[in-house]
């Protein structure tokens, strides 16, 4: 089982908690594109939680199958996020996100031996796989 960070952008059409909320609330997916990190290691059992940019993790989710070329009409940019999979045992806290402050990074492994205090973009850029530890406490688990 691996645990996954992923960040998720909104746009001029919809907010990142709207995508989560019609994605994985409602529909029961989400999508990545072809070249998203970890795409080809995701796989039914793993767990994933969704970092809104600017706001903190604002759901997660078990994953249920794994990503297959396949767009859903309920993505936005079909073309460009064309792998989907499936997700279940969703839990969204779109009002009350985890915000990915100073504190909150000093609590986690991914910064043991670094300031918390220092620049932590690259921790939220991109998709990542991060510890069980982690990801229970960037899910209030």
């Amino acid at each position: 089982m691996v645990y996954w960070l992923t960040p998720v952008k909104g746009d001029k059409s919809q907010t990142a908690e709207e995508v989560i909320e019609s994605l994985v609330g409602e529909n029961g997916i989400y999508a990545f594109s072809e070249t998203t990190p970890g795409r080809q290691r995701l796989k039914p059992g793993d767990w994933i939680c969704f970092y809104a940019t600017g706001k903190g993790v604002i759901a997660h989710a078990r994953v249920t199958s794994k990503p297959e070329k396949k767009p859903h009409r309920a993505v936005r940019n079909a073309k460009k996020y064309d792998w989907t999979f499936r997700v279940d045992k969703t839990r969204l806290y779109l009002e009350m996100p985890v915000m990915i402050d100073a504190p909150m990074r000093g609590k986690l492994q991914a910064f043991h031996g670094r300031d918390p205090d220092k620049s932590w973009a690259w921790f939220v850029q991109c998709t990542r796989d991060i510890s069980e530890r982690d990801f229970k406490t960037l899910t209030r688990a």
